[in-house]
């Protein structure tokens, strides 16, 4: 009888085992379940990286505007690896099977799978090898060259990116030279008052070279052309000019007929700085708590000619409110908590308008064309490209199943 019961025994308790193992939970990870998973992490991984990285811009900008020292982190790949946890329990209540044998019987059987997953991330200042080559060095004449060449708005380029320009006119007798410095702290009235001159030379040349190329074609490279290291563009030149493609360090040029235009870049702190500074009279008339605009304005379509949107334009939190009363965070591409103060910058601008309208986003208003948004995406692309690949890895998710 004894040989009988545990034989039963045995057998309830293979039952048993094998009903557990028909009733285990299937993997939650599976199928489009994993493919839309993958999907969602990727991008909310992407609009928090965005989102870091813009809030560093406008938090330099402002320490700029202050006068205060900048710091520049970097931030590495997003790493999300769920750590799983497992918890079973099996038992069998006591149930006599007969007469001398030991109690036996049936009980319960349970299994568990539980995740817990938080993203980890490094924020950490940059080596000093990198943030000479990132942030103090002058950008590279190729990289301005790809951007004017890429439909960016050309005077954002030139006011941002370009701190002198050098006018050389070729007429008889020696060369005729001259400098425009690109200085943020003379700049007022965005240059178009009756006291434009006082420090607005840059901005005044700059405008009429735009106006000047706005009205030509540029000249196509032909064969046998005359080398020029560095140039750009050509207009109505008295002889056929090319890029010398083999020539390094030579800084931009454009050649408009007898005049040579030569440009000196700007490093990625002193574009930080250009912007901070041209806020700095807004703040001192406006103060902190209503919207902050710089005084120099660039192109932007649908208002008159002349008339632009500011360069830059910082809201604060009671003002990026009423713009966005939803949620300001996700109407606004910047986002930074500065001196006890929450401060916006860089809205969605959807307007392409061949001309101003009464009312709607093609009003002549410079609110409905802010172009923070391409200052923020300009000084981000320019960080990441001279950045090692080291200090700004892609962000990455590490499924455990």
């Amino acid at each position: 009888m004894g040989r009988v019961a545990r034989a039963t025994a045995a057998m309830a308790l293979s039952a048993v085992v094998l009903a557990a193992c028909g009733t285990t939970p299937a993997a939650p990870f599976r199928g489009e379940g994993l493919a839309r998973q993958i999907a969602d992490d990727a991008v909310a991984f992407n609009e928090a990286y965005a989102r870091a990285v813009s809030g560093q811009l406008l938090l330099n900008v402002l320490r700029a505007r202050d006068r205060q020292p900048r710091y520049y982190l970097s931030m590495s790949g997003i790493q999300d690896a769920p750590g799983l946890r497992y918890r079973e329990n099996f038992g069998i209540s006591g149930t006599p099977l007969g007469e001398g044998a030991s109690p036996w019987g049936f009980g319960n059987f349970g299994f568990e799978r539980e995740t817990q997953s938080r993203p980890s991330y490094a924020v950490q200042p940059l080596s000093a090898e990198t943030l000479t080559r990132t942030v103090f060095q002058p950008t590279p004449s190729n990289v301005f060259e790809h951007y004017w060449q890429s439909g960016w708005s050309r005077d954002l380029l030139l006011f941002l990116m370009v701190e002198e320009i050098t006018r050389i006119d070729h007429v008889d007798g020696p060369p005729v030279v001259r400098e425009f410095i690109n200085d943020a702290t003379q700049l007022r009235d965005d240059c178009r008052g009756d006291d434009a001159l006082a420090g607005c030379a840059y901005v005044i040349e700059t405008r009429r070279f735009l106006a000047d190329i706005a009205m030509r074609a540029p000249a196509r490279e032909r064969p046998g052309a005359a080398p020029v290291c560095g140039l750009v563009e050509s207009f109505d030149t008295p002889q056929p000019l090319m890029a010398a493609r083999d020539g390094k360090g030579c800084e931009p040029r454009f050649v408009v007929g007898e005049t040579t235009f030569v440009l000196s870049l700007r490093s990625f702190d002193d574009m930080i700085f250009y912007v901070g500074e041209l806020m700095r009279p807004s703040t001192t008339e406006t103060g902190e708590e209503t919207t902050m605009e710089a005084r120099l304005t660039v192109f932007a379509a649908g208002l008159r000619s002349d008339r632009g949107v500011p360069l830059f334009r910082i809201l604060p939190a009671s003002e990026a409110s009423r713009a966005a009363p939803r949620d300001p965070h996700l109407h606004y591409a910047a986002s930074v908590n500065y001196s006890g103060r929450r401060f916006f910058a860089g809205p969605p601008v959807g307007r392409s308008c061949v001309r101003a309208s009464p009312d709607g986003v093609c009003a002549d208003d410079p609110a409905a064309g802010d172009r923070s948004s391409s200052v923020l995406s300009l000084l981000a692309e320019l960080l990441a490209l001279n950045q090692s690949p080291e200090a700004i890895r892609a962000p990455n998710r590490i499924i455990v199943d």
